[in-house]
């Protein structure tokens, strides 16, 4: 959105009066604390002089997509109603780890498949920076460059996000933690990112 709108040299205001709607939604939508409907964002492009066109791709299970999702729906309860927030936050882990799993014995035609499409947000800052970390990380291992999707803003996370609650361990997850993921902001020994 905010590429649309640096193009056609409209400020948030000028979009928000020729869209119709309140500035802060355009704010919330480019700091990536809003995900548009598809209505609006249809409204925003075309109130900046584009169309919205929509192509609908197969969505592969194991993907960064399709990730994020699966963390969301865990963290929120969709997959384990009556979960506490640890069981919920254990099941979001694993779903992250098996994600790392399927790319680290990727071809590198298959990694770009699984990981070139920007995942939605989770609702969790944490979690989104997770996500990019790993990405990042196994970008390394593959020797190509991470998309560009894992250095926006909101896949960043401050302050540092210890992926253990026991305080005795955030040294050795500090000491430990690949560079990715300490440049994410996410703190995790690389035993506890191998298979649980």
């Amino acid at each position: 959105m905010r590429d649309i709108r640096r193009r056609t040299s409209l400020s948030q205001r000028a979009l928000a009066a020729k869209a119709g709607v309140p500035q802060p939604t355009i704010a919330e939508i480019e700091a990536g604390r809003r995900e548009p409907s598809i209505t609006l964002l249809s409204r925003l492009a075309e109130a900046a002089g584009y169309e919205l066109k929509l192509e609908l791709e197969l969505l592969l299970p194991r993907s960064a997509v399709a990730t994020a999702n699966r963390v969301r729906d865990r963290l929120i309860g969709a997959e384990g109603e009556g979960w506490s927030p640890a069981l919920r936050e254990d099941a979001a882990l694993r779903a992250v780890i098996d994600f790392k799993n399927a790319l680290s014995s990727s071809t590198v035609a298959d990694f770009t498949r699984l990981v070139d499409a920007p995942p939605n947000l989770t609702g969790d800052t944490r979690w989104d920076a997770f996500i990019a970390a790993v990405v990042e990380d196994e970008s390394a291992t593959h020797a190509v460059a991470p998309p560009r999707w894992t250095n926006e803003k909101t896949r960043f996370t401050r302050p540092f996000w210890y992926l253990s609650e026991n305080r005795a361990l955030h040294a050795w997850e500090l000491a430990t933690a690949p560079g990715a993921f300490v440049r994410h902001g996410v703190l995790a020994a690389k035993e506890e990112l191998e298979s649980v």
